[in-house]
């Protein structure tokens, strides 16, 4: 997806997020794992403690 809409899509869908993966391709979770993991982490546990609304 082109940055910019992604962008868009951030700023009209109520309470989304927008993280990027440097050097991530069309498969984030190889191309850069660890920042891929790290994203999915904290969204994992913001879930987990009710902040993902926030």
């Amino acid at each position: 997806m082109p940055l910019k809409s992604a962008q868009r899509m951030a700023e009209v869908i109520p309470h989304a997020r927008l993280v990027t993966t440097p050097d991530g391709g069309h498969h984030h979770m190889i191309d850069n794992a660890p920042v891929y993991f790290d994203h999915l982490k904290t969204f994992i546990k913001d879930v987990e403690k009710g902040q993902f609304n926030d």
